[in-house]
This record gives structure tokens, C-alpha cells and sequence, in this order.
């Protein structure tokens, strides 16, 4: 009998824990779906935000109820007599103080400041300890070595202080028992705990600097998201508190409850598709909890395991054949939509889709290309195409505007992709990044049956140098093939980390550029050099030697673009002065922007909004006139151009293997006669899929802008009308028509490579 009434008691508080959870989910769903409104460029109706809130109820029900369970079984293992509540803890704290509450009322506070103090002691030695040119096996030990010690220390000082605590308390206490009360000391022990982390995320930097609290200044960094997390806390939570108000009597009514909400799910699983498509991405970009849900049951009901789901909008339509999905590629006048696209891609219209033999402008003559040229890549991580000669009002840039004077200016250019991993190293291959054969990583490693451009140049007797300030960029990915040097003297020694977030590095990169071209071995016959400046990428840092912009991220953000120009021009300058510098032809560019509140992100990545992929391209030849080429171009055309430049033949158009080129040369618009107007060419930005990102690519065709998510979502915008894309067209069949048929073409003429791995 007595273990019936302990199952039963067990079960009801289980049931209980699960229904306070389910109830804590709808609420974080509420919380959810404003999110997800939020994000939404234009306002809503009541029937749309309703929807967006039943979608992510049926996501984060499951999660809620699961929560629930396991925190209240968990209380039941470890408590099997009684719940815990806030007032059984203080209740237990103050019964052990019985007899000595002095003691115990002093113990506790300094316990729970010494915790605080050891947690921040230990984040600013290994902050230290992984800046140091050390083995990453000597640096852990030596974190794990530190964090030991100044945990003993902690608890020595704490124990040492204890006894002058306990005197000035018992002290204080006279005619105040409050003084010797521990839960009332170790409340006010919170508080302080609570001010001293304010002050330090209030007063740190984004990297961790500003003193000894300062480490906590990277709860401020804007890619660190800790809403979901903070739901999730939420929702144990409430499991704790209706666990301690178990009712046996009741307990069915609780689980019934607590199952109620997971009835949404079944509704989600079918509503997100089709017409519901806005709605799965309105909580896949925005809804912190609701799509980290989506995404693992997206996962759980892919039967056929072909990266997509027939399911909560995963695109899938035909669950159960592998060969068909959103990630299918089309063969045309099969009768098979291997695509999910909605039909079979006919013959005749990828031929009429085929780029336009007017888009591929007759390269320039020989006789305007100077003979024996040598080419300088700079490229610059996170530079925006807002720049001084594109119109950007700040005074940013005054040295690359002198050099874009003098060039061929493409102000509607392109990276392709919107973080560096996945936009560099494409370039250099001169292939879009779902053609190239690399691993599944944040940085990409590519395959050493690629070629870069270094490759071809070195193949062909030119000097190649690479100077940089990250690692990345050296042996780990494959980026120094084809090179004779790579220094990496500005990059931090090797074995530290790749947070370079809080470093300068601009002057000293310059430096080591001018000493390679100092050296006449590198500069007596025919010479490639490629320099990637790092520092506008964030953390941004003030300079003194620059002009202050004012406060905020923006005007420190413009700060690094002035520091990093000036030592650019310092290069230029040195090219310049060199009897090699009339004959030299310079391309200036970046691997992505940056977004400052468009579209509710900062920094970037993830996402294909212009503020992330619109990038800075310059070429400046000798001899040729300069030019403001309003065509839309791409980073896919830097290979083929260099290649151009020095006169080298690039790979067959349509030759079989991995040795190809997606791009076309510049050249053609750089030399193009004087009445003519450059070839329009449809642009293609292509980030596949990586551990901390879905995949996403966009076509553009004319002022039309295609956006597709996964494979599976689909946005699309005039950019003409709508530059700043708040205006999804995409359910207008007018504006719609064509691009559907123009994307699946695409897809048909991409050689992609389907990398997969671990989502993180």
C-alpha cells in the first residue's frame, strides 16, 4: 500500500512537471512567434501572426513536454520524498544553521561570491593563456591547471574570511536577526554577484577586455543568441514549480493538459508547406526556440534521407525516393520533377535559358593588355560596397578612391557567399561553392584535385606570393597552393586561436608586403601577389591615427575601413613608386559585407541580403581608360580576369573533370569601346550548407532577385523598385513568372557537390 501511494504520488508529480512545461512552451511559442514578427520586413495581418504562432506551438510543444518530463522525473530520482521549492531551500538552508547561525550565514555569501570570482579568474587565464604562442595540448593542461588552482584558492579565501565575517555579523546582528539569517545574506551575496556581472557585461568588450570583469562583455556579442537558451531555462523551470504542487487526485487532468498542446504538431507537419511557406520562414530566420525545433524535425521525418522532408515544410515531394527532393538535380524531358520544382525541366527551355552568346563579350585584344604585366589581389574582409567612391558620404576610403579615379569600377558587384569560408576560396577556384570539392566545415578545406588561381599562374612561370593576417589562409584549407611564398608574419603565432577579432593587423600586413616586393627575387620576372586585409571584420576596434566617426558600431566599423585604407595606400603608394608599378594592374574586392540592422541582422553570414553580399570590385589595368560599369558582376569573374591579364588560357568551356571555370573574364567591360554598353549577365551566389549554416542561394536576372533557402523557400525581389528587399514577390505570378524555369536551369547547368555533416 505504501508503495502504491509513492507511485501514485511519484506520477502525479511527473504529470504535474510535464503540464507546468507545456504550459511555460506556449508562452515561450508566444514569445517565439513575435520574434518571427519581428523579423518580418512588412507588417502582418492578424491571420498571419496567429498562423506564425500555431506553427511554432506545434515546434515547441514536443521540445516543452520533454523538457518537462525529464526535469520532473529527474526531482523524483533525486527527491524521492518531497518536491523542492524556494521555500523548502531556504526552509533546509536555515535548519542547518540551527545552533551556528552565524557561521553558516557568513559561509554561504562568500561561497557564492569566491564561485563568481573563480568563474571570472578562470575566463581571463584562459583568455591569456590561448593568446600565447603554445601547443593547444600545453594550453588546455594549463587551463585546466589554472582553473584548479584558483578554484583551491578561492575556497582557502573563502573559508579564510569566513571567521572576521561570522564576528562582524553576530556583531551587526544585536537587535538585527536579519544579519545572521543565511538566506537573507545569501540574497544579498546574489545581488552583488547579479551588479558585478551587469558591470562587466556593461563595461567589457565584445572580445572580453575592459578589466577584470570585462570578460563578461561577450554576452554582448550580437551572433551570440541566447534566447533560445533562456526559453528553454524557462521551461525547466516551471517544471520545478508545478512539481512541488503535486495532487494526486489530479494528476490525470495534469497530463492530459500536459500532452494537450502537442496536437499542434500533427497541424505544423502539414501546414508549412505550399501556401504556408512564409510562414516556415518567417520562424526559420527569426523564432529563436521554434527553429531549432524545426530543423530536428525536419530531420526526424526525412524517411528516404535525402536531406529533405515532405514534412513541416521541408520541400520534400516524393518522401521515400531518394533521387527526388528539393536537393535533386533535373534531368530534362524525363517526365521526373527530380527537383521538387512543381515540373520537369524541359530541353528546350534550358537551352532557351542558356547564358546569351551576347552576354559573352569578345575578349580584348591582345594589343590591350600590356605585355609582361604583374597583378595585385587585395582583397578586404567585411567591406561593404558603400565606399567613398560609390557614393558613401563618410570619408572612408580616400586612398581606394584615388585608385578607383584611375580604374574600372563595377558598382553592382557581387561576392559569392556572405562569410569567408564559403566566398574565398570559390573565388580562387573560380568556381561557385556548391561546384568545389571540400569538407564539411565552418572553413572550408578544399581538395587538392582543385586548382587555384595560384596554381595556373605558378604553372606558367609567374612569382606568387601571398601575405596575410589568418591562418585560415595558409596550409590548413588549401588556400596556399600554387604560392612560392606565404607569409603570414601579421597572423598570430600558429598555435593560437583564430578569434583575431581584437587584434590590428593592417599596418603590419602592409609591412610584409613591402618587404616581399622589396626582394628582387620576387620581382624580377612576372609577379602575382595577394594580400587579404582582415581588420573591418568584427570585433572593431578605434584607431587613433584615423578619424573618429562617432559612437556605434557603424561609425567604429567606418573607423577600420579608414585604418585599413590607409595602409592599403601605403601599398599603392609602394606600387606606385616601383619601377615594375607602371606595369602592374591591380583588382581590389572582398568575400562579403557587413549588415548593421537591415533587415534585423548585424555582423554576417547566414543570410543573402544586399548588405552582405554587395562588395567593392575594382580593376585597374594600365593603359586603360577609367570606367563606371553599372552591370551586375560577381567575384566568380576574378580568376578568369587574372588569368586574362596575364595572358594565360583558361580551362575549355565545357570540359569534363573537376578542371572548369564557372566566370568570365572583365576584361571585355574593362576595354569596352567607347558607345557600347556592357553585356547584362545573370549574377549566381551560392553558399551551400555548413555547420553553422542552411544552405542558400540567389539568382539575379536583371533587377529580379531570386532567394532560395535550402533548396525548398523561395523569396524573391525587385531590386529596382525594392532595394532594400522588404517586398516578398514571390506569391505574384506575374512578377514570379519565368524565374522558376530560369532557377531550374541553373541548377541543370551547376556541377554541384553535395557536401553533408553535423548541424552545430
Amino acid at each position: 500500500m505504501k508503495t502504491a501511494l509513492y507511485v501514485r504520488a511519484w506520477a502525479s508529480r511527473i504529470a504535474r512537471g510535464a503540464m507546468g512545461a507545456s504550459i511555460a512552451g506556449l508562452a515561450a511559442a508566444a514569445l517565439d512567434a513575435a520574434y518571427a514578427r519581428g523579423g518580418e520586413e512588412e507588417r502582418i495581418d492578424a491571420a498571419k501572426a496567429f498562423a506564425i504562432f500555431v506553427a511554432d506551438a506545434g515546434l515547441v510543444a514536443p521540445v516543452a513536454l520533454l523538457v518537462g518530463l525529464v526535469v520532473a522525473t529527474s526531482l523524483v530520482i533525486l527527491f524521492p520524498d518531497a518536491a523542492p521549492t524556494p521555500a523548502s531551500a531556504v526552509a533546509s538552508l536555515r535548519a542547518r544553521a540551527k545552533g551556528r547561525p552565524a557561521d553558516v550565514a557568513a559561509f554561504v555569501p562568500l561561497a557564492i561570491v569566491a564561485a563568481f570570482l573563480w568563474m571570472t579568474l578562470s575566463a581571463q587565464l584562459a583568455r591569456a593563456l590561448l593568446a600565447l604562442d603554445v601547443a593547444a595540448p600545453l594550453a588546455g593542461f594549463a587551463i585546466a591547471t589554472g582553473t584548479l588552482v584558483v578554484g583551491l584558492l578561492a575556497a582557502l579565501l573563502s573559508l579564510a574570511l569566513t571567521p572576521a565575517l561570522r564576528q562582524a555579523l553576530a556583531t551587526a546582528s544585536e537587535g538585527r536577526p536579519a544579519f545572521v539569517d543565511p538566506a537573507k545574506t545569501a540574497f544579498a551575496a546574489l545581488v552583488v554577484v547579479g551588479l558585478l556581472l551587469g558591470l562587466g557585461v556593461a563595461t567589457g568588450g565584445p572580445s572580453g577586455e575592459g578589466g577584470l570583469f570585462g570578460i563578461y562583455g561577450v554576452l554582448k556579442r550580437p551572433e551570440l543568441d541566447l534566447r533560445a537558451v533562456g526559453m528553454l531555462a524557462l521551461i525547466a523551470f516551471a517544471a520545478v514549480l508545478s512539481s512541488a504542487l503535486a495532487s494526486p487526485r489530479r494528476a490525470l487532468v495534469a497530463a492530459l493538459i500536459a500532452f494537450a498542446p502537442v496536437l499542434f504538431t500533427p497541424r505544423t507537419a502539414v501546414s508549412l508547406g505550399g501556401e504556408g511557406a512564409p510562414v516556415a520562414q518567417a520562424i526559420e530566420r527569426d523564432a529563436p526556440l521554434g527553429k531549432l525545433s524545426l530543423a530536428v524535425m525536419r530531420k526526424l521525418a526525412d524517411r528516404d534521407h535525402d536531406g529533405a522532408s515532405a514534412l513541416f515544410g521541408g520541400g520534400d515531394c516524393r518522401e521515400g525516393d531518394a533521387s527526388v527532393g528539393p536537393l535533386g538535380v533535373e534531368i530534362p524531358d524525363n517526365g521526373v520533377d527530380e527537383d521538387c520544382s512543381g515540373s520537369d525541366l524541359r530541353a528546350e527551355v534550358l537551352a532557351a535559358l542558356a547564358p546569351a552568346a551576347s552576354a559573352q563579350a569578345p575578349a580584348p585584344k591582345s594589343a590591350d593588355v600590356p605585355a609582361d604585366l604583374n597583378v595585385v589581389l587585395i582583397t578586404v574582409d567585411t567591406l561593404r560596397a558603400d565606399l567613398g567612391f560609390a557614393g558613401y558620404p563618410q570619408p572612408v576610403s580616400p586612398n581606394l578612391d584615388k585608385l578607383a579615379a584611375e580604374s574600372a569600377v563595377f558598382l553592382r558587384a557581387y561576392s559569392l557567399a556572405s562569410y569567408t569560408g564559403k566566398s574565398v576560396g570559390p573565388m580562387l577556384l573560380g568556381k561557385y561553392g556548391s561546384e568545389t570539392q571540400r569538407n564539411w566545415g565552418h572553413f572550408n578545406k578544399f581538395e587538392d584535385t582543385e586548382t587555384f588561381l595560384a596554381e595556373r599562374l605558378s604553372r606558367a612561370g609567374v612569382r606568387t606570393m601571398g601575405v596575410h593576417a589568418h591562418r585560415y589562409f595558409g596550409k590548413f584549407g588549401g588556400l596556399d597552393a600554387g604560392f612560392d611564398v606565404v607569409d603570414l608574419s601579421a597572423a598570430p603565432p600558429e598555435n593560437a586561436p583564430w578569434d583575431v577579432a581584437d587584434m590590428k593587423s593592417s599596418d603590419a600586413l602592409t609591412d610584409a608586403a613591402l618587404a616581399q616586393l622589396a626582394k628582387p627575387e620576387n620581382t624580377q620576372g612576372r609577379f602575382f601577389l595577394w594580400v587579404h586585409y582582415l581588420d573591418p571584420h568584427a570585433d572593431y576596434l578605434r584607431h587613433d591615427d584615423v578619424p573618429n566617426f562617432g559612437a556605434g558600431q557603424r561609425a567604429l566599423y567606418d573607423g577600420e575601413v579608414a585604418f585599413t585604407d590607409k595602409h592599403i595606400g601605403r601599398l599603392l603608394d609602394g606600387i606606385r613608386a616601383a619601377p615594375w608599378g607602371k606595369r602592374t594592374a591591380i583588382v581590389v574586392t572582398s568575400d562579403h559585407g557587413e549588415a548593421f540592422g537591415e533587415h534585423k541582422m548585424f555582423r554576417h553570414g547566414f543570410e543573402l541580403w544586399e548588405p552582405l553580399v554587395r562588395v567593392p570590385l575594382v580593376v585597374h589595368v594600365p593603359g586603360a581608360k577609367p570606367a563606371r560599369i553599372e552591370a551586375r558582376r560577381s567575384t566568380i569573374d576574378v580568376t578568369p580576369t587574372v588569368l586574362d591579364l596575364f595572358r594565360i588560357e583558361p580551362p575549355k568551356p565545357g570540359a569534363e573533370g573537376p578542371d572548369f571555370l564557372s566566370g568570365t573574364s572583365l576584361l571585355s567591360d574593362v576595354f569596352l569601346p567607347e558607345g557600347q554598353t556592357p553585356a547584362a549577365r545573370d549574377v549566381v551566389i551560392d553558399m551551400p550548407a555548413g555547420p553553422y549554416n542552411d544552405a542558400r542561394r540567389a539568382l539575379i536576372h536583371g533587377d529580379l532577385k531570386l532567394i532560395v533557402s535550402n533548396n525548398a523557400g523561395y523569396e524573391l525581389y525587385d531590386l529596382g523598385q525594392d532595394p532594400e528587399e522588404k517586398k516578398d514577390l514571390w506569391r505574384s505570378p506575374d512578377t514570379r513568372q519565368g524565374m522558376e524555369e530560369r532557377y531550374a536551369a541553373l541548377r541543370a547547368r551547376l556541377r554541384e557537390i553535395r557536401v553533408t555533416g553535423p548541424r552545430k
